[in-house]
């Protein structure tokens, strides 16, 4: 449980597309966007930022069209709106960045919040996205914890998480984060960068974002998911690959398209951990053809 506990404490959308198009370019999310080829776009986890791509960025931008999620509120970049809206944002920017560039669908892959972002629009707006890949995230956070959990069950762990954030101090917080990072990432290379992100993130956003994954089911929608889906899920030896190949069999059974795939030896950031297993995995993902 130490590994998925840090995740934790270190842790309709669709307007007209005819209407947003011709949007002037300033009005746009401020996403990079690199390569050429088909549209692919990266969305990173809670309080992180786009640079979580960077080990395999020019590798995928000699394929694809990269488009780098920077979510709002998280690491340097300001928030947009309310904290407890923070979901529902994040999804609208990423439709509303489509729409600006004229993408009428893209592939995507989303780490940790960005796979949960991923499967919601995945949900809500099954027309625009190809393929995706979810890495290291479930449908439903709080089965990390009890694998009879409920949204109602979870709530006050959720509202006791997000308070505990916000009463922290800013040396609390850092501090939190910094020890927090360490069962996130096993590479120590990447400690300080990945808990800098968090310290720099908006706290009410970062408390908010928390909250609405520990209260926010998806399974029951699962079903009527289509979209060809692959989940890359890390296996160490605090989450042995037996527990989590039956934790993420049993979340996602009601999603007839997923494919789950277990990297072994790595903690969240399998990008960091594992990278070169990890890039195999994402290209293989993303180019198997649809059935």
């Amino acid at each position: 449980m130490k590994l998925w506990t840090s995740i934790v404490t270190g842790l309709s959308f669709l307007g007209s597309t005819a209407a947003l198009a011709d949007q002037p370019q300033e009005a746009c999310p401020p996403y990079e966007t690199v390569g050429a080829g088909p549209d692919l776009i990266l969305i990173p986890g809670l309080g992180s930022s786009p640079a979580t791509w960077d080990g395999i960025k020019d590798a995928l931008s000699e394929r694809y069209t990269v488009h780098l999620v920077h979510v709002a509120g998280f690491a340097s970049r300001a928030p947009n709106g309310p904290p407890d809206t923070i979901i529902a944002r994040a999804a609208q920017e990423i439709v509303d960045h489509l729409d600006c560039n004229k993408i009428e669908s893209a592939l995507y892959a989303g780490h940790s919040l960005g796979g949960f972002l991923g499967l919601k629009l995945a949900k809500d707006h099954p027309d625009r996205i190809k393929r995706l890949v979810i890495v290291d995230a479930l449908p439903f956070f709080p089965l990390l914890f009890s694998p009879q959990a409920t949204a109602d069950t979870a709530a006050a762990q959720a509202e006791g998480f997000k308070m505990q954030i916000l009463r922290q101090s800013a040396e609390e917080f850092a501090q939190t984060q910094q020890v927090g990072v360490r069962s996130l990432v096993k590479n120590s290379e990447y400690h300080g960068t990945i808990a800098d992100w968090s310290i720099a993130s908006d706290r009410a956003t970062f408390a908010s974002a928390i909250h609405s994954l520990m209260t926010t089911d998806l399974r029951p929608a699962l079903k009527d998911v289509s979209t060809p889906t692959t989940i890359i899920a890390a296996s160490n030896a605090f989450a042995p690959r037996s527990r989590i190949e039956s934790l993420y069999q049993s979340a996602y059974a009601s999603l007839e398209t997923a494919d789950i795939r277990i990297v072994e030896d790595s903690y969240h950031f399998i990008m960091f951990d594992q990278p070169e297993i990890f890039e195999t995995e994402l290209l293989r993902a993303l180019e198997e053809p649809a059935d």
